[in-house]
Formats: structure tokens, sequence, C-alpha cells
């Protein structure tokens, strides 16, 4: 049997290929993919912002179905919520098993993204057997180095492509609680306010998150109308056009909304350098900034250190998640009360990913997902 896959042979292209069905390894399994999310990142790879080994089969945020199973991937595996069967419903963390024999496992291994060894679906070179390395397919190739999740039938199917971008959101708002004392205003807090800056699927899911876990007054910026709707419907109490708006607009309304201080968190979801410079800008003296923006090298921005040291500012990086947190984003779709199923505006074939991936960003569009085996 011959499996279709959508191929990025360079930057700039996709080609649907097909390829040699595999059968799993006794510690693998073979995945049907059910739905994928396009994602930034496959955006950037597809413009030629990411340094990658081609040809590449994208895609990363995937639930699908198990299909075959290998008779040790049980025990091989690091699976939660199971052990799993053919017929059972899971998602699959793009990175892998740490290596565990690096420099930053053995010394933090606490923060497993900073392996230095790690493989991830959808970023590697699918040359070689069994080729099925990222999940823009039919079906994809899970190997025994991976992180492998049960789906709880209690989340509404609608929702579970999005699990890995929520574990992206719910990192980002867990890396602000850090350093856990918030009721000396020392790490997020219920009551606190947050502002997001960037209203892109990434920035709407943190607004979601924030507004799930007790956040005071959650501001939301962006140059868009549209999405500053979508961040009002996400759970954000007040939207600022930043194409209408100077800073010192942005700056007064923001010290307007918090007695005069600025806001205690600011998470910044664009991407941009200017906006994070802005973040700067926003935040209270001893607050925190979470960067979670820049997954890709976007240039550079002028800022002034002593503002840094003046505010006593904490700022934090966001580098992916553990594997562990998709745990935490399975457990917020399945309780969440927030409307997410209206960040999803379309369903794509395979066959019209290019199309998917050249929509992304545009007006209207948050998350689009592929379905492989619908035509």
């Amino acid at each position: 049997m011959q499996v279709q896959a959508a191929v990025m042979p360079e930057p700039g292209q996709i080609e649907i290929r097909e390829f040699a069905k595999p059968t799993p390894a006794d510690d693998a399994l073979l995945l049907q993919v059910d739905q994928v999310g396009i994602c930034g990142s496959d955006k950037h790879m597809y413009l030629g912002h990411s340094n990658l080994n081609f040809p590449v089969i994208p895609g990363h945020e995937v639930v699908g179905t198990v299909a075959e199973i290998g008779k040790d991937a049980n025990q091989v595996m690091n699976v939660m919520g199971g052990p799993i069967k053919e017929g059972d419903p899971v998602t699959v963390v793009p990175g892998s098993k740490n290596c565990g024999r690096c420099y930053y496992c053995l010394r933090f291994p606490h923060r497993p993204t900073l392996c230095t060894n790690r493989t991830i679906y959808g970023f590697s070179n699918c040359e070689a057997p069994p080729h099925l390395t990222g999940e823009f397919s039919e079906y994809t190739y899970i190997h025994g180095n991976s992180w492998v999740f049960k789906v709880s039938e209690g989340i509404p199917e609608e929702l579970r492509v999005l699990t890995e971008p929520v574990a992206v959101a719910t990192r980002a708002v867990e890396r602000a609680h850090a350093p856990g004392v918030p009721q000396v205003g020392a790490g997020y807090g219920i009551g606190d306010s947050v502002a997001v800056l960037g209203c892109g699927p990434i920035g709407l899911l943190v607004i979601a998150v924030l507004r799930s876990t007790g956040a005071g007054t959650i501001i939301a910026t962006d140059i868009v109308d549209s999405r500053l709707d979508m961040a009002k419907h996400m759970g954000a109490d007040v939207v600022i056009n930043v194409g209408e708006t100077s800073l010192e607009q942005r700056l007064e309304e923001v010290q307007d909304l918090t007695s005069g201080a600025g806001a205690d968190i600011v998470i910044e979801c664009a991407g941009l350098p200017g906006v994070f410079a802005e973040a700067i800008d926003l935040v209270r003296r001893g607050g925190k900034v979470i960067e979670v923006g820049h997954y890709t090298d976007s240039g550079s921005v002028n800022v002034r250190p002593h503002q840094i040291c003046n505010k006593d500012l904490d700022i934090c990086g966001v580098w992916a998640y553990p594997q562990i947190q998709f745990q935490t984003a399975l457990d917020f779709l399945e309780r969440t009360q927030v409307p997410l199923k209206d960040l999803i505006t379309h369903h794509l074939p395979l066959a019209r990913l290019e199309e998917g991936i050249e929509m992304l960003g545009e007006e209207g569009v948050y998350k689009v997902v592929i379905e492989p085996h619908t035509s």
C-alpha cells in the first residue's frame, strides 16, 4: 500500500508524493493522521526562515488513530493514559525523548527543551526509510523514542487538534508563575493584570488560558480589528489597535487600567522585535515579561538596559515546552469553557496544504486544519 504525504523539497515548494506504507518495528507504531494543524513555524519553513536539511515532510500538530503498534511499544515509548492499542485516539509530542547524555540533560534535567539531541517530527529529513517523519501525511511513523498521549473521550473531537498549540500557550502562562509568591507581587497569580501583545493563534490561546486561570484585567493588542474581536471572544477585557494608537497612548491606557503602574505580566506573542521592546515599556516595575513569539530570528531592536534594571524586571523566554506539557494541554481542553472551536476557521484536504500555508496570517484565518483522509 502507498501512503500520500506532502513533501517540502525546498522552501516555497510542496509536492504530494507516495511512499510505501511501513510496518512498525516492535517498539514503534504507525499513526493514521486524522487531523494536523498548520503552525506558524510551518509557514516560516515554507518561506525559507528555517535552517533545515530538506526534503522535509512538515507538520507536527497531530491527532490521529493508532493503525498498527509494535509488541513492545507500550513498554519502550513514554505512553501517558495507556496502554494504547490499535484504534485508540492519540496525540504525539513533536520532540522525542531526551538523550539523557548531553550537557543540558545531565545538568538541567528539569528543562528538557534544552536537549541538543532530540529529533522533532515535521522538521527532519525524510529521504531515508521509513520516510514518514512529519504529519502532513496520511500516516506517520512514530518511533520508540516518542511521547504518546491517549486522548480522553471527554475532549471534544473538534478541539483535539489544538493540543500542541495549547501546550505552547499553557507553558507561556506557567513561565509567568515563577517565583511563585503572587501574594507579594512576585509571579503570576489570580487577579493579576496581563497584557498579551499579538493576537494570532498562540496569543489567542494564551488569552484563553489566562481567562481560565483567574487573571484579572486582560489587555490584548494587535493591528487587526477582527483579531481583537476574537481576543474579546477568548476572554480579553480590553483591546487596543496598535495601528490606530501611538506607543504613548497605549502606555497611558495600560497605566490607567492598572492604577498607574503598568501590567503585572506582559506576554509577547507577535514575534516582532519592536513588540518585545514595547513589552518592556508596558510592564510595571518588578513585573515579568514572557517572550514566546520569536521562534525564528526576525531581527533585532534597540532596548535600554537601564530600563530593565530600573524596573527590576524578570524576562523569561519560552522555547516550546517539556513533553509532559501535553498532559496540561489535554486537561485544559477537557475542562475549559472558552469557545476554542471558533479558532478553527478552515479544514482542508492534504492536496491543499500549500494553499493553507499561504493563507495563514490573513485576516479571518486562525487555525487551518489539514485532514489527509478527506478530499
